[in-house]
């Protein structure tokens, strides 16, 4: 059987930077011309972007197994999302972070597994980031990858993309963070 799991709704391409106190400045003077410093997506470089579906109110779930509708508790992708990247900055020496990117384009993403011999729900991992802290919004999902018995999906594809627009840079005193949450200052 084949199980094709697609999200419609809004895909994410943020990405996370520490930067000194001196560029946090620069950045907060600029807004979004920051964006135009230096060539186009700049900002998408290194190991701290995430990019996926935001996981909100406007977020259709379709899952089909074998061209017929099935269903799943999709309540199960936000039960436990990752939260890596909040350690990682807060146990660095680094004093401040800046978002970047964009989390408004209209898009669909599928997930597609062939050779499925019985569909069960239990056997849906969802990897999920929590971001509320970092877009200062309470649930902030961010769907990354959906594995299916421990196994990422045959197929996969992005499409029906249209138009986003930047977010404003935003800036993060993690120094701020810390004390909120009771860690040493560096």
């Amino acid at each position: 059987m084949t199980l094709e799991i697609t999200v419609h709704g809004h895909s994410c391409d943020l990405a996370l930077h520490p930067v000194s106190k001196k560029t946090a400045s620069r950045i907060r003077e600029k807004g979004f011309d920051v964006y135009s410093d230096t060539p186009l997506e700049w900002w998408r470089r290194g190991k701290t972007t995430t990019w996926g579906m935001k996981i909100d109110s406007s977020c259709y779930i379709n899952t089909i197994l074998n061209d017929a509708p099935a269903s799943f508790d999709t309540a199960a992708i936000i039960q436990n999302p990752l939260k890596l990247r909040r350690r990682m900055y807060l146990d660095s020496k680094a004093r401040y972070i800046c978002v970047l990117g964009f989390d408004n384009e209209l898009c669909r993403f599928s997930w597609v597994w062939d050779d499925v011999d019985v569909f069960d729900p239990k056997n849906l991992q969802f990897m999920t980031h929590q971001w509320d802290r970092i877009m200062n919004e309470q649930d902030y999902y961010i769907l990354d990858e959906i594995l299916y018995d421990g196994t990422f999906a045959d197929r996969y594809d992005q499409c029906e993309a249209s138009g986003f627009t930047l977010l404003p840079p935003r800036i993060i005193d993690l120094n701020e963070v810390r004390e909120e949450l009771g860690l040493p200052q560096r």
